[in-house]
C-alpha cells in the first residue's frame, strides 16, 4: 500500500468519515506491517494535522478516539488510552502498543518482560459469585446454587434464573411482617438482581444489599456497601432512597451508580438518567445526569461533566483509567482478581487504560507496563508494585 494510501486511510479514520471498507483496509494493513518506522510515521502526520490548540484541545482528544477505538475493533486488539499532552511521537509509540501490533525494537517491547518473566501463579479474573442470606440467617450460594425457585420469603419467591440473574417475585404484601434479605458479591465476584418492586441492582466486586422482600409504606429504602447500579422502577407514591456510609440519596425512578468502598474515601453517586438529591451531614444537592456527588472528609461536592464510561466500566465488563492514579486502580484490580497489593507510595503518576475485565492479571499488569511508569510482579496472591 502506498504511502498517500495509508494517509488518506488515517485520516479519513481521525474524520469519522471512513466507511467499513476502509476501516478493515487499514486494520488489514496495521497487522500486516513490517515498517515500524512507517506506522510511526504516519500516526505522527496525522496526528500534526489534528494536533489541538490549547483553547481546542477537545477536539483532538476526539478525533485520536475515533482513531484507536474504531481500529481497535477492528483488529481486537486490547485499547491503551493516550496521554493528550504527550509530544506527537511518544503518543504514536503508546497507541500503537496499546494495540499489542508495535513490533519495533528491543525497548519498545521491554515492558512486557517483567510481569511475563514473574508469573509463577496467575491469576483468573472473577465472575457471577454472589452470597444471599435470609430473614432467617440462611446463606445460599448462588454461584453454585440450582436454577429456579430457591426459597419463600413471606409472599415473595426467590427465584435463580438460567442466565444466573436473581428475581424477586410476588404479591403486594404491604400489610404483613416485613422481613429482610442481604445479597453480598465476595472479592472476585460480581451479580444482579430485581427486587420486589421491579428495580434492578447490579453489584460490583465486594459489595452488598439488603433490602425488604417486599416494599411496605409510604418509601422504598435499600442499604448498600461497596459498588451499586440502580435502575430504579418508578412509583411516585413511593420515593426510592439509597443508604450508604452514611449518605442518603433520594429518587423517584432513575439510573444512577454508587461507589461507597471504604477505601475510596468517599461516596460517589453518578447519575445516567433522571434526577437524585444526595445528602449528608454537610448538605443536600440536587444532580442532573452526567454529573457526580461526591461526599468525603465532612463535605458535599458535585462535579459535572463525568467520564460515564469510566465510571460504569465494571458493570458493561471493561477496566476504563482516565488519569487515575496508581491508588484507584491497584484497589479496582485487588478488588476483582481477589489479590494484596503491595506498598504503591513510590509511584505517584496517572494511568490511563481501557480493557476488559475478562482478561487475565498477567495482561492486565503487562497493558499497565506499557506506559513506562510502573513495573509489577505476580507472587502467589499478592502483586509487587515498583516505579
Amino acid at each position: 500500500m502506498s504511502n498517500a494510501r495509508i494517509q488518506y486511510l488515517v485520516n479519513r479514520f481521525f474524520e469519522g468519515a471512513s466507511s467499513e471498507d476502509e476501516r478493515q483496509e487499514l486494520a488489514d494493513w496495521v497487522n500486516r506491517s513490517a515498517s515500524d518506522a512507517a506506522l510511526q510515521s504516519v500516526l505522527e502526520e496525522a496526528w500534526r494535522n489534528y494536533e489541538p490548540s490549547a483553547a481546542d484541545r477537545q477536539r483532538g482528544e476526539a478525533a485520536m478516539e475515533r482513531v484507536y477505538t474504531r481500529i481497535s475493533e477492528e483488529t481486537d486488539r486490547t485499547r491503551m488510552r493516550i496521554a493528550w499532552w504527550k509530544p506527537a511521537a511518544a503518543a504514536a509509540v503508546l497507541f500503537l502498543a496499546g494495540l499489542g501490533i508495535w513490533k519495533g525494537t528491543r525497548s519498545a517491547q521491554e515492558p512486557l518482560a517483567n510481569v511475563q518473566e514473574e508469573v509463577t501463579n496467575d491469576v483468573m479474573p472473577g465472575g457471577e459469585k454472589a452470597v444471599l442470606t435470609l430473614s432467617n440467617g440462611r446463606q445460599i450460594v448462588l454461584d453454585s446454587a440450582a436454577d429456579g425457585l430457591l426459597a419463600q420469603q413471606g409472599g415473595t419467591s426467590v427465584n435463580k434464573l438460567s442466565n444466573g440473574q436473581l428475581v424477586y417475585d410476588g404479591e403486594d404484601n404491604r400489610e404483613g411482617e416485613i422481613v429482610y434479605n442481604t445479597m453480598t458479591t465476595p472479592r472476585g465476584g460480581q451479580y444482579r438482581l430485581t427486587l420486589p418492586d421491579g428495580t434492578k441492582a447490579w453489584l460490583n466486586s465486594a459489595s452488598s444489599i439488603t433490602f425488604p422482600t417486599a416494599f411496605a409504606g409510604a418509601s422504598r429504602s435499600v442499604t448498600i456497601t461497596g459498588e451499586v447500579y440502580l435502575e430504579v422502577a418508578k412509583d411516585e407514591k413511593m420515593p426510592f432512597t439509597v443508604k450508604a456510609n452514611g449518605v442518603d440519596i433520594a429518587v423517584l425512578g432513575t439510573h444512577f451508580n454508587v461507589s461507597a468502598y471504604p477505601e475510596d474515601g468517599a461516596v460517589r453517586t453518578t447519575l445516567l438518567e433522571g434526577k437524585v438529591k444526595v445528602s449528608t451531614a454537610a448538605g443536600s444537592r440536587t444532580i442532573a445526569p452526567g454529573e457526580q456527588a461526591q461526599a468525603g472528609n465532612g463535605r458535599l461536592d458535585v462535579h459535572q461533566h463525568v467520564n460515564l464510561d469510566q465510571v460504569m466500566g465494571w458493570k458493561n465488563g471493561r477496566f476504563v483509567f482516565e488519569g487515575e492514579p496508581i491508588a484507584r486502580v491497584m484497589n479496582q484490580l485487588s478488588r476483582w482478581y481477589d489479590v494484596e497489593v503491595g506498598d504503591i507510595e513510590q509511584v505517584d503518576d496517572r494511568f490511563y487504560l481501557d480493557l476488559p475485565r475478562s482478561k487475565k492479571l498477567s495482561d492486565v499488569l503487562k497493558a499497565l507496563e506499557l506506559t513506562g511508569k510502573v513495573k509489577f510482579k505476580i507472587e502467589g496472591k499478592k502483586i509487587v508494585v515498583m516505579k
